[in-house]
């Protein structure tokens, strides 16, 4: 049942119960003498149902859906202060040590919900492939063996919790393999993916310097649109879609992956 057609469902059920209570209300002064049919508590009870049923059919008539906001990415803001790329090198036991190309962000978020956690368990960087490549993304992760870094860096621990109205930053740090870059063009798109542990949705915002929050950068997101492409009509970059379809996730397709 659709959000509208719940209130509408809820508004009638309460002007039933108001004219049933009307009926009790009026068959009670018919019996008794001294009964008050505006002050007796049948008719209060009915003012009472009337008022929910107004309530209820103005919720509808406003798409009102307070539950839902529950179920969407949380309200964050996002602001990238630093872009660039590192040379770091890779420890990989029983190997000598390796240099790898490394993309970094430097992000300071914000949790602008009031009343309600964030936890940011993991960051994906996605970069778009040049046509006819096969697929629309390719995701590059953070390193998944020990790293010299050529500068400090203060790397987030995920997940990155954050109570109502706290804050968090550090840099996010992605490995960027050789042999995937032939297939890649940073001037056709390049976006970091992040995913909220506590809704299980996710959301994207561009790798670019700026500040993002809902409706200005920072988009919903699915797993669908690493392969198909970005289904909004405006850029992803951009504003968002209506607010009813936003911040919502499809579940992977089965094999394609363990990282959401």
């Amino acid at each position: 049942m659709r959000p509208r057609e719940l209130w509408f469902w809820l508004g009638g059920a309460f002007i039933t119960v108001g004219a049933v209570l009307v009926a009790v209300a009026i068959a009670y002064y018919t019996k008794e003498a001294n009964y008050s049919l505006s002050a007796g508590p049948q008719m209060i009870d009915a003012y009472i149902a009337f008022i929910c049923a107004f309530l209820c059919f103005l919720a509808a008539i406003a798409g009102w859906r307070p539950w839902l906001r529950w179920q969407r990415f949380p309200n964050i803001s996002v602001r990238v202060d630093g872009v660039g790329y590192e040379t770091g090198t890779k420890q990989v036991p029983l190997f000598p040590p390796q240099p790898i190309r490394l993309r970094t962000l430097k992000v300071h978020i914000t949790n602008a919900e009031s009343d309600r956690n964030v936890s940011i368990r993991a960051a994906y960087l996605l970069v778009r492939r040049k046509p006819g490549s096969g697929g629309h993304e390719q995701i590059f992760t953070s390193p998944s063996w020990s790293v010299e870094y050529p500068r400090p860096l203060q790397i987030p621990e995920f997940p990155i919790k954050l109570e109502p109205q706290a804050s968090a930053g550090g840099d996010l740090v992605f490995e960027i393999d050789d042999y995937k870059s032939s297939d890649l063009d940073e001037s056709l798109g390049i976006r970091v993916e992040i995913h909220d542990a506590i809704s299980g949705k996710m959301a994207s915002f561009p790798a670019i310097l700026g500040r993002y929050k809902r409706g200005h950068g920072l988009r919903s997101t699915t797993y669908a649109e690493r392969v198909n492409g970005i289904q909004s009509d405006s850029p992803w970059y951009g504003v968002t879609g209506p607010p009813d379809q936003g911040y919502d996730v499809l579940r992977p397709p089965r094999g394609y992956g363990s990282e959401g």
